[in-house]
């Protein structure tokens, strides 16, 4: 169950304009509106992206007059001294060309999201109630696949816990996912009944999970430990639980659910002017003898801060997987951000330079870009490319308007062009070279 977002404790109404302009068409605008009060609140933004791409591979065969992405979102959230809610809905569109062969494909993309929570205290009890629901459809066309790849997917989700002063916690959830495509139908619904105890660093949940499909794991369990010390935070936990498989992967099994096990171990620790952070995740996927998936990333953050306006981080992942292929590969994020203040503090500056480097561990990599999952095409035609780019973000802040220069990929913009200096974001789209942006947000109070 998501938790309550914080709420404000005093009055603002406040209103943002931000639009940017770059490379290859490159047009976004963002759009809002806060309305704030003591415990309160009430949120309205829009937003609409539109692109080219350096090969003008963004535009829509067939409808090419509107955005590709645009996005629309509502908030409110109110507390009082007995019960809180929160009601969240957005829609999200995308009508966009995509790389194909000979003529671009196509992905338009349709979304409806909300979800709406509720919490009343009483004496020593509190329940808490939470219901959802996720619309899409989606309709691909490219040469990856025979024909148009549509589907409509629609998910459900309604929770309540009921639980007291004294950590006790009683769970009760109902799910189902309906998944309806050009030549496959699945409708699967599940309950899990749950038990939470919560102690000073330590919580444990055990319970059931039931369904008219097969569940090869009946029963859910997670545990979660924090320990904070004088040198630091030390956190473990595990979970094991039963979940609808992809509906495109592994279909040939017939199974409708696959067991997850996730385990993790974080450490982190912040002194004087330095902070570290460290973990270790697992996880596993399987049904049964039908297939077996497992994953392990390990990585950790470092961050050195010479004063309060400047600091320099390193964020380091590392994937080791028994996996033959589809194996993730490293991703390395060093950086530094500082500020200055110029004309007699008028002028605020927030800089920001960093890398960002990617090396592949497996060139068998087949990862659908579009479907997003493995899919049965090898070879080293879909393996994701490494990577060694420099980029810098700008930030102007002169009397209240906020100026931003972005430059991606800062060594070819400077017209230096070998195999470091271009980057694909996937196996299917093509090459790109430098990205520039140039951006203006206004904000607006009362």
């Amino acid at each position: 169950m998501p938790d309550f977002r914080p709420l404000p404790d005093s009055s603002l109404v406040n209103s943002f304009f931000d639009y940017y302009r770059g490379d290859y068409g490159l047009d976004k605008l963002n759009i809002g509106v806060k309305y704030h009060s003591k415990n309160q609140l009430l949120n309205v933004s829009g937003f609409k992206r539109s692109s080219q791409g350096n090969y003008g591979h963004y535009i829509h065969p067939t409808n090419n007059a509107g955005p590709i992405h645009q996005s629309y979102r509502i908030d409110y959230s109110k507390k009082s001294s007995s019960d809180q809610i929160e009601v969240s809905a957005a829609r999200f569109i995308t009508s966009s060309g995509i790389p194909d062969i000979t003529n671009n494909g196509f992905d338009n993309d349709n979304i409806i999201s909300s979800g709406i929570k509720y919490e009343r205290n009483f004496e020593t009890w509190r329940m808490q109630s939470y219901l959802s629901q996720f619309a899409q459809t989606r309709t691909l066309s490219h040469s990856l696949y025979d024909n148009f790849s549509s589907c409509f997917i629609n998910r459900n989700q309604l929770d309540l816990q009921i639980g007291n002063s004294n950590g006790y916690e009683f769970g009760l959830s109902q799910r189902s996912q309906q998944f309806n495509s050009n030549d496959y139908l699945r409708s699967v619904a599940w309950s899990s009944i749950y038990f939470t105890k919560y102690f000073s660093n330590f919580s444990i949940m055990s319970g059931i999970q039931l369904s008219e499909k097969k569940i090869y794991q009946p029963f859910i369990f997670s545990a979660n430990y924090i320990n904070r010390l004088k040198y630091g935070e030390f956190n473990v936990s595990v979970s094991s639980e039963s979940q609808p498989r992809h509906p495109d992967v592994n279909k040939f099994f017939f199974n409708d659910f696959e067991t997850k096990q996730r385990s993790s171990i974080n450490y982190k620790i912040s002194k004087n002017r330095l902070f570290f952070e460290s973990y270790v995740t697992s996880v596993k996927i399987n049904a049964e003898k039908l297939y077996d998936y497992n994953q392990n990333l390990y990585g950790f953050n470092i961050v050195y801060n010479f004063n309060s306006d400047w600091n320099v981080y390193n964020k380091s992942i590392f994937s080791n997987s028994s996996s033959k292929i589809n194996t993730f590969g490293s991703i390395f994020n060093s950086g530094l951000k500082g500020r200055f203040l110029l004309f007699q503090n008028n002028m605020d500056i927030n800089f920001h330079i960093w890398q960002d480097s990617f090396f592949n561990n497996d060139n068998s990599f087949s990862y659908d870009p579009f479907l997003q999952y493995h899919h049965g095409i090898k070879g080293g035609d879909f393996a994701i490319i490494d990577r060694n780019l420099i980029h810098i973000d700008i930030q102007l802040d002169i009397s209240g308007v906020l100026m931003h220069y972005k430059i991606y990929n800062v060594l070819n913009a400077l017209g230096i062009e070998n195999e470091n200096t271009f980057f694909k974001p996937n196996a299917i789209y093509p090459e790109i070279g430098r990205m520039i942006q140039f951006g203006v947000t206004w904000y607006f109070d009362n």
